[in-house]
C-alpha cells in the first residue's frame, strides 16, 4: 500500500492543477452581451442531460460568459445558467449618453411597468446593443443592464482631451470613486471625451475606457499668443504628419462634401471660419464640430489685422468667438489671421495662437482641383500646415486625390493643436 502512495499524492495534485487551471480560465473570462438567435432552453448545468431551469425567448439580450465551444454561461433578470453557444450571437454596441433632465429608469423589459432595475444619471455613458418594439434600447451602464426609453438618449460629441495628473489618472467602470479600477491612463495621454457626470468624464484611449475625475485633463491646445507656420516632426518611426486646413467657411453646399471626404478616409483637419458664415451656417459648424474636427477663429470681416487698432482687432475676434460658441457650445481653439497679416500689435489681444501655413494650395486663385495636388506634392514634410478653403467647389473636388496622395506616402491628418505639439 505503502509503494502506491507517493503516486496518489502525485495523481492528488495532477488532478487540483487541472481544477485549479478550469476555474483560473473561468475567472478570467469576461462576460458580454450577446443576442439569443432562437428560442433555449436555459440548463442548470452545461449539458442536455441535466434540468432545465427555464427558457429565453428568440431576441433577448444576456450576458454571457464562454465555457466552451458547445457551452456558454448566461444572466438575464433573475435566470442564470447554461444554454447552448449556438443559439446566441455576437452584437455590437454604440455609444449614447442619457439626455434626459433627472436621469432615466432601467427597467427588465421593455415596459414602463416592468421591474426597475436601476436609475441611471443624466450625461452618464451607456452603451446600446439593440431595441425593442414600443422605443426602448436595451443598454448597460458598468455591469447594469436592462431597458431605457429610446428617446431618453442621445448620440455623444466627442472631444480631445489630455491626462493632466503627475501620477496618472485612474479609471473607473462607472462614475464614482467607488468605482471598479480599471487601470491608470498615464500622464499626457490624448484621450477622447464623450460626456461628463457629476465631477467625472467618461473617456477612451485606444483599448482603454471609463471614467477619470474631469480634474484630471487638460484642454489639447496651445497657450499663449505665438505665431506657428509648420507643426512638430514626430520621432523617429513614428507616422509622419500633416495638418489639413480650411480657410474662409463654412459653406453650406462645399463643407458638407469636405466633411464626407474626410469621413471617409477617418482624416481629422482644422477648419478656420469666418462669423457671418459661422452664424449663418451654425448647422454645418454643428456637423464640424461633432465629426471631431477642430474650428478656428478667422474673423468677422476678413480685413487686414495689421490695419486696425487693437480695439477693432478685438471686436472682429470676439464677434466671431461668440458666433462659433453659439453654434457648439465651445470656443475655438486656434486663430487665423487673414492673409496671414499679424505683428506684435495684432498679438497683444490675441488668447490663441496665431495658424499661418507651410504650403499655400492657391485654390482661391487657379479654381483648379488638379492643381491643389501639385502644390501638395511640391512640397509636403512631416509637419507641414496646407491651406485649403472650403468654400469653393473645385477644392471639394481635389480633397479625394490629396488625402489618397499623402496616406501613400505614410501620412496621417491631424488637427492642428495636435502637430503643434
Amino acid at each position: 500500500m505503502k509503494k502506491f502512495l507517493p503516486y496518489a499524492i502525485i495523481l492528488t495534485f495532477l488532478i487540483s492543477f487541472v481544477f485549479v487551471d478550469n476555474a483560473s480560465a473561468n475567472a478570467k473570462s469576461t462576460p458580454v452581451i450577446q443576442s439569443v438567435a432562437k428560442d433555449t432552453a436555459v440548463y442548470i448545468e452545461p449539458s442536455v442531460e441535466s434540468a432545465v431551469i427555464g427558457q429565453i425567448a428568440k431576441g433577448s439580450y444576456v450576458t454571457a460568459t464562454s465555457v466552451n465551444g458547445e457551452w456558454t454561461r448566461i444572466k438575464v433578470k433573475q435566470l442564470e445558467g447554461y444554454v447552448e453557444t449556438a443559439a446566441l450571437v455576437s452584437v455590437k454596441s454604440e455609444k449614447y449618453v442619457v439626455k434626459q433632465k433627472g436621469g432615466t429608469t432601467l427597467f427588465t423589459y421593455p415596459s414602463p411597468s416592468a421591474q426597475k432595475a436601476g436609475q441611471l444619471y443624466e450625461n452618464s455613458m451607456i452603451f446600446v446593443y439593440g431595441s425593442a418594439p414600443g422605443g426602448w434600447s436595451f443598454v448597460q451602464y458598468g455591469y447594469q443592464t436592462g431597458y431605457v426609453a429610446t428617446n431618453s438618449l442621445k448620440k455623444p460629441v466627442a472631444t480631445k482631451k489630455r491626462v493632466n495628473a503627475a501620477k496618472g489618472a485612474e479609471l473607473h467602470l462607472t462614475a464614482s470613486p467607488s468605482g471598479e479600477v480599471l487601470g491608470t491612463l498615464a500622464n499626457k495621454t490624448v484621450v477622447q471625451q464623450y460626456t461628463t457626470v457629476a465631477g467625472w468624464a467618461y473617456v477612451e484611449a485606444g483599448e482603454q475606457k471609463g471614467y477619470v475625475k474631469v480634474s484630471e485633463l487638460a484642454n489639447i491646445q496651445i497657450a499663449g499668443n505665438k505665431v506657428y507656420n509648420k507643426g512638430v516632426p514626430v520621432a523617429k518611426g513614428q507616422k509622419k504628419r500633416v495638418a489639413l486646413t480650411f480657410d474662409d467657411g463654412p459653406n453650406a453646399k462645399v463643407t458638407p462634401q469636405i466633411l464626407a471626404t474626410l469621413k471617409k478616409y477617418d482624416a481629422k483637419a482644422t477648419f478656420f471660419m469666418v462669423g457671418p458664415n459661422a452664424s449663418k451656417n451654425s448647422a454645418v459648424v454643428k456637423q464640424v464640430y461633432e465629426a471631431g474636427h477642430e474650428i478656428g477663429n478667422h474673423t468677422w470681416n476678413h480685413p487686414k489685422l495689421t490695419a486696425l487698432s487693437t480695439t477693432t482687432v478685438k471686436q472682429e475676434v470676439d464677434r466671431t468667438n461668440n458666433a462659433i460658441y453659439a453654434a457648439i457650445g465651445q470656443y475655438p481653439t486656434v486663430f487665423r489671421p487673414p492673409y496671414g497679416a499679424t505683428n506684435d500689435k495684432v498679438r497683444s489681444v490675441m488668447t490663441m495662437p496665431s495658424i499661418l501655413w507651410s504650403i499655400d494650395t492657391l485654390d482661391w486663385k487657379h479654381r483648379n482641383a488638379d492643381k491643389i495636388l501639385t502644390y501638395v506634392k511640391e512640397s509636403v514634410k512631416d509637419g507641414s500646415i496646407i491651406l485649403m478653403h472650403d468654400i469653393h467647389q473645385t477644392t471639394a473636388n481635389g480633397l479625394e486625390n490629396v488625402i489618397l496622395y499623402l496616406k501613400k506616402q505614410g501620412y496621417e491628418f491631424v488637427t492642428v493643436s495636435e502637430i503643434l505639439q
